[in-house]
């Protein structure tokens, strides 16, 4: 790859180089750029705030119109399908977040044909994964007995269940070419339109629960209005993205398949950060929901889905960091990088010392208000909730950020061993101490293994970059 810093007599520290008018038109466009840049991101963390309002609106009223249409035991059916069919969408590789760098990079270069042959080369195997995919999962979702499937919850073997199955997996499938999308706005710092389409598609599944609760208590109806709504609205961010850049699709020459060998290596790694979540949160709820009584796993599901979503909120303040950092980086933007993270790392701490605070002490009432059930929740368990959220942050904005400055694989493969450790002690935490064993595993996978690696990983790239610079 051409490094952008060496086509360029100037460099952004400050380092003369040239006539006074060519380092005051510098300076302007470093400005003009830095300002831009700064207006994308309060872009995307304002209708972001309106997105995660929305998601957040929608699971506080579908967790507990859920819960009360289908009952305890069927919520715990309804956790082991949407789990499983979570860990089919570690079939997309990870290929869509290996894109996001090399494509602001390109975009920063005005280079369309480069963007166009990283574009196909990521989307030709991701729609080849989809058809594989498919002729592997379905049939086996349609014709493996329940009980093998999903456990205990599937002891009553019911047509509900095979049909809310084959549902979620179908739909999940159809996920794995769209998901790209996410990241190519990410690229091209556009986060606020996926973000106001994922704001209708809540509200369109807001309506689409209520009348389901009225209509019916299926659980493959649940599932249908969870999957479906969220697939239209990533097709619908898909044709837009290619509407509004045609010359993605352009052929542009030899080359695809180089790249796409490239972004495969890139997205294995990636998958690493994937993976993280489905090993982490939806593992683990389908490990309990196999072994232990209805009764609990529901419980713990709940207390998953309730750290989920708040975390799910601040990521996507975070999430801008990454194309930003890419974007400083390619324009040599020490001096926005620098106080930008310093900013951000003091947000971080405060944020996540408040979540911990709020979960210790409120916890239990919180889950009270928001089930309108009596609910019973000890305390070391509201902590290590706390703990985990404030981790959990911590991570993901170290996470991002080394992301944006080139150093995916790295950072993919902490995340990647941290998750996989943790999803290979579940069975053995699980034996030891139940649901306590496991959160307490949460939170020891982040300070024993990514809370360190990855700010050390970061300081290390910024300061090869900044010496390149000078």
């Amino acid at each position: 790859m051409i490094d952008i810093h060496k086509e360029q007599p100037w460099v952004v520290s400050g380092v003369e180089i040239g006539n006074d008018a060519q380092a005051r038109q510098h300076k302007e466009e470093a400005a003009t750029h830095r300002q831009r840049r700064q207006r994308r991101i309060k872009l995307a963390w304002s209708t972001s705030l309106v997105s995660k309002i929305a998601t957040i609106g929608v699971q506080v009223l579908a967790v507990p119109l859920v819960y009360r249409a289908l009952g305890e035991g069927g919520y715990a059916a309804y956790a082991a399908v949407t789990a499983s069919a979570g860990l089919i969408g570690v079939l997309n590789l990870g290929i869509g977040g290996s894109l996001v760098t090399p494509i602001a990079e390109a975009a920063v270069k005005q280079d369309e044909r480069r963007q166009a042959v990283l574009v196909q080369a990521g989307l030709i195997p991701l729609f080849l994964l989809c058809i594989l995919g498919s002729i592997a999962v379905i049939p086996t979702v349609a014709f493996v007995p329940l009980r093998t499937l999903f456990g205990r919850v599937g002891v009553t073997g019911s047509w509900d269940l095979r049909i809310a199955a084959l549902i979620a997996a179908s739909g999940t499938l159809a996920t794995i070419p769209l998901s790209a999308v996410g990241f190519l706005r990410q690229a091209y710092q556009e986060m606020h339109l996926s973000n106001l389409i994922g704001a209708l598609s809540n509200f369109l599944l807001c309506i689409a629960l209520l009348v389901a609760v009225k209509l019916s208590a299926s659980l493959a109806i649940f599932v249908a209005v969870f999957v479906l709504i969220p697939v239209g609205a990533s097709a619908m961010n898909f044709g837009w993205l290619f509407w509004q850049r045609p010359f993605l699709l352009q052929s542009k020459g030899r080359g695809t398949w180089v790249d796409s060998r490239y972004l495969l290596s890139d997205g294995v790694r990636f998958l690493g950060a994937s993976l993280s979540n489905v090993l982490v949160f939806q593992w683990p709820v389908y490990w309990i929901a196999r072994t232990l009584p209805a009764s609990t796993s529901s419980m713990f599901a709940i207390c998953i889905q309730a750290t989920v979503l708040p975390l799910g909120f601040v990521f996507g303040f975070l999430q801008p960091l990454w194309s930003s950092t890419a974007d400083a980086l390619a324009r040599a933007d020490r001096h926005w990088l620098d106080g930008y993270a310093k900013r951000a790392r003091v947000a971080v701490v405060a944020v996540g010392g408040c979540a911990f605070l709020v979960t210790l002490i409120f916890g239990e009432r919180l889950l009270h208000l928001w089930l309108r059930r009596p609910m019973v929740l000890a305390w070391p368990i509201r902590g290590l909730m706390g703990a985990y959220f404030m981790f959990a942050i911590w991570e993901q904005f170290h996470f991002y950020m080394a992301l944006g400055s080139g150093r995916l694989r790295e950072a993919t493969t902490a995340q990647f061993q941290r998750a996989i450790g943790f999803a290979i002690a579940v069975p053995f935490l699980t034996m030891i101490g139940g649901v306590t064993a496991l959160w307490c595993g949460m939170c020891c996978s982040i300070v024993l293994w990514t809370a360190w690696r990855l700010p050390r990983l970061l300081h290390a790239q910024i300061a090869m970059k900044g010496q390149r610079w000078n």
